[in-house]
């Protein structure tokens, strides 16, 4: 009987010891499940100008010498000439006082080792081609509709950068082109541009790189071909500098050999 004892007390030891093990393990893995969920590399800023109906935005790296975040309330731009290809920059962004919108560099610890340490003040909005640069294009369609599908159109007509997979699902998931933005065929009017307007900017971080995201980019429902991540062609400094090879309207998207908006 004592033996029987001895037996089922150890046992009742050695399943407690296999319990503990197993809820340790399983904490061990979602505390690393959390963690991946925390990766972000990029940030996304985009906005859309109702009455001129632009939509423009650029793509950065978290880890670049500067803070590119634009939710700072509505916002005005000052466009540039349209390309050929319909790409239209921002040359100027100032807030609702006039002053130039300013970013602000980043911690040491959190920029890239392979870039040089940035200036302790922060850096006002420079242009399409500088740090942070913005630039994008008109969303009608040829008979003067603007929606959704139209928004994605001219996305994928002028961004080619990296992550495009990755940062398109959330133009996806928005209400561009919905609600009071949406005008049909019949509805649209010719508007007269100007060189200004007001954008309400949308700035969310995503991680590209890693996961579920680097997948994504691979997405040609709603991307298409993904490739790098920079800055671009005429908003922002370019990793590959040079004009989309093909002009028209978003409506007849073409391929850019740049990618507008997209800055590191």
């Amino acid at each position: 009987m004592r033996g029987l004892k001895r037996s089922g007390m150890t046992a009742l030891i050695l399943v407690g010891l296999l319990a503990g093990s197993s809820a340790a393990m399983a904490q061990t893995d979602e505390e690393e499940v959390t963690e991946t969920r925390d990766l972000t590399d990029t940030l996304f800023n985009f906005g859309y100008d109702l009455i001129n109906q632009i939509l423009v935005w650029n793509v950065t790296a978290l880890d670049g010498l500067y803070d590119c975040t634009l939710e700072n309330g509505i916002l005005t731009a000052t466009y540039g000439e349209a390309s050929d290809d319909g790409l239209i920059p921002v040359d100027e962004l100032a807030d609702e006082t006039g002053t130039s919108v300013e970013f602000p560099n980043r911690p040491a610890a959190e920029v890239d080792d392979e870039l040089e340490p940035a200036a302790t003040e922060p850096i006002a909005y420079s242009g399409a081609d500088g740090e942070c640069g913005i630039s994008g294009g008109d969303v009608t369609g040829p008979n003067g509709q603007v929606n959704h599908g139209m928004f994605m159109k001219l996305f994928n007509s002028l961004y080619e950068g990296k992550g495009r997979g990755c940062v398109i699902r959330y133009l996806a998931q928005s209400a561009l082109g919905k609600g009071e933005q949406q005008v049909t065929a019949g509805e649209a009017t010719e508007i007269e541009r100007t060189d200004t307007g007001t954008i309400d900017f949308t700035t969310v971080e995503a991680d590209c790189e890693h996961g579920k995201d680097k997948a994504d980019e691979g997405d040609t429902e709603h991307a298409g071909k993904p490739d790098h991540a920079g800055k671009p062609d005429h908003a922002g400094k370019p990793d590959n500098s040079g004009k989309p090879d093909n002009s028209g309207k978003p409506d007849t998207p073409g391929k850019s050999g740049s990618a507008p908006g997209q800055n590191k």
